[in-house]
């Protein structure tokens, strides 16, 4: 009976191809192991590249965060300028649309059209804003001057090292680090 297994097993090895067969699967484990290859190269590369960003590109940007934070600070003193502008410009149009009501200047919009036909049965307000104060007299709107911002001749060039200043009067919460001297 073991020669009779012997002898089918023979038969068999040698009635099939064995190199045919195991052909596709050496050569898939031969692309593998040079895929394998490929990331363990590339693994190294990486390994080596952090090492220098840890080493040299860390400490340069560690350097820089100074300047980094003086420019965020500019960056959050400009927008609250932008919005000092803002809200003088909202105070300005204001005047101006009370200006235009006491001297019936119309609007060239429908809307002027709208509320002089009084369509919808709104009752036309009795006491008209005005620009004046109690005395009669009119008084503008106090609004930032450039020149408290902004020189003529353009920002320093070098403001980190500028010794420290006080807060123009007429605007205490906006700075665009640019001060009048």
């Amino acid at each position: 009976m073991a020669e009779e297994l012997a002898h089918d097993y023979s038969g068999y090895f040698k009635a099939s191809n064995l190199d045919q067969e195991l052909k596709p699967i050496t050569v898939g484990i031969d692309r593998m192991m040079l895929r394998l290859e490929e990331f363990e190269n590339l693994l190294e590369l990486v390994k080596a590249e952090s090492g220098v960003a840890l080493t040299q590109n860390v400490p340069k940007l560690l350097a820089l965060k100074p300047e980094l934070d003086v420019l965020c600070d500019r960056i959050d003193k400009l927008e609250q300028f932008v919005m000092m502008v803002g809200r003088n410009l909202d105070a300005v149009e204001k005047q101006v649309q009370i200006a235009e009501e006491e001297l019936d200047i119309p609007d060239k919009t429908i809307n002027v059209l709208l509320k002089s036909l009084n369509i919808f049965g709104k009752p036309k307000p009795t006491e008209r804003l005005t620009n004046r104060n109690a005395s009669g007299v009119y008084e503008p709107v106090a609004v930032f001057k450039t020149e408290q911002y902004f020189r003529p001749n353009g920002p320093e060039p070098n403001v980190t090292n500028r010794p420290s200043q006080e807060e123009p009067s007429s605007c205490e919460d906006c700075d665009t680090g640019t001060p009048e001297k």
